[in-house]
């Protein structure tokens, strides 16, 4: 039977991956996180390697789905010690301790940092945080082992039922619009959002169909963030003054401007179409419950 090691399944992707495997397949699957939860089958911090070393004692797995990490920018920025070891050290404990396991690594799209943007995967890297930087350096780590497969996804958004204190980015705009905290939204950044449910199925085939690379994973409409969130705002028919547009230098943290990529490359290898963003927001709304 094949098995499975998802890291991070508290988290969006993790935990929907995790749901989503159990149901679909019959698959060995098993969800690991530092803190306990309803997808969790082992409590491991990653960042420990005697941790690491003691569950790989006692597990073995076909393919490792690496979820897990610090992901918010401004924390990162702030506590970098913390950010490494989440980001960095966790990889190299997983690749160390599983060598002879598929890795597929969740990295992201703002490795990429060009004026032009629609970045492919030949694109040049360049880190403009220590978040960007961590993971340019676990990739580094995860192409050392055999056939990796590395995921630069774009902003990932969707439901999640359960409470958690770092929230996804759609999570994180409903608290938001609950508390009536007024969003302030660059005009002047670009990315390709994509709905978690289009994520879920692209790993699914990537698992598979043992392929094997680098790869983008976005929507194929570039949209600023300010508009993003307003058509989701529209959608969901919140009250869009709660949402003020700003431009980018003036936020705390430096992000590419132009984050958007190309996703041609997954589409063509997968036989599969990344669906519209009307639709994916549409899937999203019906996603939430009334």
């Amino acid at each position: 039977m094949t098995s499975v090691l998802i890291t991070g399944t508290t988290g969006l992707v993790g935990s929907c991956l995790y749901n989503y495997l159990k149901k679909n397949t019959d698959w060995d699957t098993l969800g690991v996180s530092r803190s306990p939860g309803e997808y969790v089958d082992l409590t491991v911090d990653l960042r420990d390697r005697d941790a690491v070393l003691s569950m790989g004692k006692k597990n073995s797995f076909d393919y490792i789905v690496h979820t897990a990490a610090l992901t918010k920018t401004d924390i990162c920025e702030k506590q970098k010690a913390e950010c490494t070891a989440a980001n960095v050290d966790a990889t190299r404990n997983l690749v160390e301790v599983f060598p002879g396991s598929r890795m597929l690594f969740f990295s992201t799209y703002a490795v990429y940092n060009t004026p032009e943007g629609n970045c492919d995967e030949t694109c040049p890297v360049s880190p403009t945080n220590h978040y960007i930087a961590t993971k340019i350096e676990a990739e580094c780590i995860v192409n050392t082992l055999d056939r990796p497969v590395i995921l630069r996804p774009s902003v990932i958004f969707g439901y999640i039922s359960f409470i958690r204190q770092s929230k996804n980015y759609f999570m994180q705009l409903m608290e938001n619009i609950q508390k009536r905290t007024v969003m302030r939204s660059p005009t002047d950044q670009f990315f390709n959002p994509i709905h978690v449910d289009a994520i879920i199925e692209i790993v699914h085939h990537l698992l598979e169909k043992n392929h094997y690379g680098t790869f983008n994973i976005g929507s194929n409409e570039a949209i600023s963030k300010y508009e993003f969130n307003r058509l989701i705002m529209k959608r969901f028919q919140y009250d869009e003054s709660l949402l003020q547009d700003i431009e980018s230098r003036k936020l705390q943290v430096t992000r590419p401007n132009n984050g958007t990529i190309s996703s041609r490359k997954i589409q063509a290898e997968l036989s599969f179409t990344i669906p519209p963003l009307e639709t994916m927001i549409d899937d999203l709304y019906t996603s939430v419950p009334k």
